[in-house]
């Protein structure tokens, strides 16, 4: 996705009210939700499990919804679908600290994945416990059903669509659209990042804490550096190293 120039900076960029900034967070999951769970029926029918249903969420709602509000923006500000003055903290890092950072941040991405287990499995047995099973992607049990012909396309896809694709665009959106808009309140404008990019995964919040920590980890390194390339490459990484990791796990257990 294109991201142009821009000579706006976050000292001078209007800042999002604390409703607006809210809605533009959460809307988005809110309707993925919906259409994952519309949709989840008739994608098990089909014989393929409730994962595809969330792919094919993503790619009606997320994948378009997210880049056409910065767009829209873009046309408000520039008369023409552009990211100029939309998608800010573009500064270029040198290689050798963009290199450690993310170094860093993975280091960081694992470790915090580690501390926020135990608050997951809270979170999943004391509030979430009434969700149905198929609506935790992650449980290894729900695809013991399924041949590793179609898990190995469901799984292609998702390896795609949500580690390549997705965390491109949420990046874009969260760190380069969102957080400069939030700005005024300086240390604290990660910190709420991350706070409601968690919220807005509402398909998923019995992972609160592993959200909200990697979004931490996100939303500082861009920060910090003002760069949000740092924040696509975590994330992509994270995400790809996650699903290839779940991948390889259900194909031993088949």
């Amino acid at each position: 996705m294109p991201a142009g120039t821009s000579n706006t900076t976050t000292s001078d960029c209007p800042q999002h009210s604390a409703l607006e900034s809210i809605g533009l967070h959460i809307i988005p999951g809110v309707l993925l939700t919906a259409v994952f769970l519309l949709i989840e029926p008739f994608v098990e029918r089909m014989g393929y499990p409730p994962l595809l249903a969330f792919i094919l969420a993503v790619l009606l709602i997320d994948i378009p919804f997210q880049p056409g509000i910065m767009y829209y923006q873009g046309k408000k500000l520039n008369g023409r679908y552009s990211l100029q003055g939309i998608v800010l903290y573009r500064e270029k890092t040198p290689w050798l600290q963009f290199i450690i950072i993310f170094l860093v941040g993975v280091l960081l991405l694992f470790g915090l994945a580690t501390l926020a287990m135990p608050a997951n499995s809270l979170l999943s047995q004391q509030l979430f416990s009434w969700l149905p099973d198929w609506i935790f992607l992650n449980d290894a049990a729900q695809y013991e059903a399924y041949s590793q012909g179609t898990l190995l396309v469901t799984f292609a896809l998702f390896l795609i669509v949500t580690g390549v694709a997705l965390p491109w665009v949420e990046e874009l959106y969260f760190r380069g659209f969102l957080m400069p808009r939030i700005s005024r309140f300086k240390l604290l404008a990660p910190v709420i990042s991350a706070f409601l990019f968690a919220l807005y995964h509402v398909w998923q919040l019995f992972d609160f804490a592993t959200l909200f920590l990697s979004g931490l980890v996100f939303a500082f390194a861009v920060w910090w550096k003002r760069d949000v390339k740092l924040g696509i490459s975590l994330h992509v990484f994270a995400n790809v190293l996650a699903r290839i990791m779940i991948f390889f796990l259900l194909l031993g257990n088949g």
